[in-house]
């Protein structure tokens, strides 16, 4: 596929926050990381959860297409629990907020995890980021986090004819 067809089609995943990055009382409560990732631009958006749970995908999509800066074509994730039911025809919520929205759903083929390949390779590195951070509050982690991703979304890439996924997107809209 070339990067003209992946424009506006964008991978969504979930990764749990390593637990020993996390430094203040949390009763045992978990945190996850909810990334999507646009195909072309490869621009993120990064929302930290306590729960993983379809109500919580769902709730991150409410805002996602302005967080993008562009209407959605198509999401693809896996097939957790969180995004679809696999054992019934019945929708969840991620899958109705889809539908509300019109944006086109498709999931990756089980234990195939390739092909969601570049949300899991930005997976990768945020294990990297996680591997010497210990956030003390919640409010920490929710910074830290907020100022990663703007750096994530700002530094060139080679993959981008180094350009950054702003510098992408922002060309991509003067084009149009």
């Amino acid at each position: 596929m070339n990067r003209r067809s992946a424009w506006e089609r964008v991978q969504i995943d979930i990764k749990y926050v390593p637990e020993e990055c996390i430094q203040f009382g949390t009763h045992d409560q978990k945190y996850y990381q909810i990334t999507a990732l646009d195909e072309y631009t490869r621009k993120r958006v990064l929302r930290i959860a306590d729960e993983k749970s379809t109500y919580q995908t769902a709730k991150f999509l409410e805002n996602l297409e302005k967080e993008l800066g562009f209407d959605i074509k198509k999401v693809q994730t896996d097939n957790g629990k969180e995004f679809t039911n696999s054992e019934s025809d019945k929708k969840t919520l991620f899958e109705l907020k889809l539908e509300e929205k019109g944006i086109e759903y498709g999931t990756t083929r089980p234990y195939s995890p390739w092909e969601n390949g570049k949300v899991e390779r930005s997976h990768r590195l945020d294990s990297k980021y996680y591997a010497d951070k210990k956030f003390k509050s919640k409010e920490e982690l929710l910074r830290a986090i907020k100022k990663y991703n703007t750096r994530y979304n700002n530094i060139s890439r080679k993959v981008l004819g180094f350009k950054s996924p702003n510098e992408v997107l922002k060309e991509y809209k003067e084009n149009q």
